[in-house]
């Protein structure tokens, strides 16, 4: 049930990113909401659920931004199994050790997709994406910073509590 709330407010966020950058012309630079979901999946869900809930997340921006389909799909979930390789070696409990670490995965997840975008299109120009990989890691950035207690909170909700010896 958590990763079914969690993949709702993915769901939410990322509309409203793609409903917002149309209007305002940003196709290159901007903050990629899902990456941050996929990494809370990687850090806090059990394995099959989280590779669901990353899935789900690639599965809405393929859908919500018109970008090549199946692309998001597959580089989240690739992105879900490097960050859950990075687990054991990192400490996150707070938003700190979360920021930046997001900010990494983002440039991993950049650059998968520019691969996957050079494979399957030789003729699309890499040069402005490879700019905008810094920019968007730092909007990224700033996006975990704002969705970290929203995430907090919903795993809040699942928490068990903890058994005494009276209970």
């Amino acid at each position: 049930m958590k990763v079914v709330l969690i993949s709702l407010a993915c769901l939410a966020l990322v509309a409203v990113e793609c409903a917002l950058l149309r209007p305002l012309g940003i196709s290159v630079a901007r903050a990629d909401v899902h990456v941050v979901f996929v990494l809370f999946f990687a850090l806090r869900c059990q394995t099959l659920e989280g590779a669901l809930g990353a899935f789900a997340a690639g599965y809405f921006v393929d859908v919500l931004s018109g970008q090549p389909s199946g692309l998001y799909v597959f580089t989240s979930v690739l992105t879900f199994l490097l960050a859950r390789l990075l687990a054991p070696f990192v400490d996150v409990r707070s938003v700190k050790g979360f920021v930046p670490l997001a900010a990494v995965i983002d440039l991993l997840h950049t650059l998968a997709a520019i691969g996957l975008l050079s494979l399957a299109s030789p003729s699309t120009r890499l040069g402005p994406l490879f700019s905008a990989m810094w920019p968007t890691a730092g909007l990224t950035m700033l996006a975990a910073l704002l969705i970290w207690p929203l995430l907090k909170s919903i795993e809040g909700l699942f928490k068990k509590p903890e058994r005494g010896l009276l209970l």
